[in-house]
């Protein structure tokens, strides 16, 4: 019988947010695919079996240092750690949870890529893929430092994607729907009513469901891949038909 290709065999990658959601998922993913995976997180707890932990605040110098020293050479690097601060009207956030927000889903990914930069370069290239939204593309309501941070993304990867292809570091970033995870139930937990607030969500996706963790975790292996080696600067959908809706 033929042994089953493995889409990351041989490669290390670093991956934030390893300890639930899309993270978790992610990297486990990985691990099926043949990687060696230093998975970061504020709790290491539920990190999957095999992912090497480094325990620790995304947004602190320090857990990126140890990270990239944990790891030596670097492939690739997800960073998929993210916070919402949803619910909130526009004109009542403070500042403080504006600047939260940003800092752990905006500065951290540009500090992750600028710490993991040297390793990639030195291995003759690598892949990163940030975590977008469909809410980029379209807007919401009562959750715009987040919808704000996601835009912010979309940016971020098309500059860094240019800016780096001669490095052969390519930088790319999945844009998810609504995904049945743990931020998603507190997000929903915190509205008027929320099973209608569920019910709104879920219908205004074309398909009229939520997104499974493994469905963006599939499209984030891609993109860290060799298969994704012509992919730089771009943003690849899976929303369910959210955007198309």
């Amino acid at each position: 019988m033929r042994r089953r290709v493995m889409r990351l065999d041989r490669k290390t990658i670093i991956i934030t947010g390893a300890a639930s959601g899309i993270g978790q998922a992610r990297a486990r993913r990985a691990l099926e695919e043949g990687a060696r995976v230093i998975g970061v997180d504020l709790n290491g707890g539920g990190m999957p079996d095999g992912v090497e932990p480094v325990i620790g605040d995304v947004t602190a110098a320090a857990t990126i240092a140890r990270a990239v020293e944990t790891a030596g050479t670097i492939h690739g690097l997800g960073t998929i750690a993210g916070i919402s601060r949803s619910g909130v009207a526009i004109d009542e956030l403070s500042p403080e949870d504006w600047d939260q927000v940003f800092a752990v889903n905006v500065k951290a990914c540009w500090q992750w890529l600028v710490g993991a930069l040297p390793s990639m370069r030195a291995a003759g290239g690598g892949s990163v893929v940030m975590v977008a939204s469909q809410l980029a593309f379209g807007g919401g309501r009562l959750n715009a430092a987040y919808i704000a941070s996601k835009g912010a993304i979309v940016s971020l990867v098309k500059t860094a994607g240019f800016e780096l292809a001669p490095d052969n570091v390519r930088v790319n970033a999945v844009a998810p729907g609504a995904i049945d995870t743990p931020m998603l139930n507190d997000g929903m937990s915190r509205a008027e009513d929320p099973a209608a607030a569920r019910d709104y969500s879920r219908n205004r996706h074309a398909m009229k469901r939520f997104g499974q963790v493994d469905e963006i975790a599939n499209g984030v292996v891609y993109l860290l891949s060799d298969e994704a080696s012509f992919s730089t600067g771009s943003v690849i959908t899976i929303d369910g038909g959210w955007t198309a809706a």
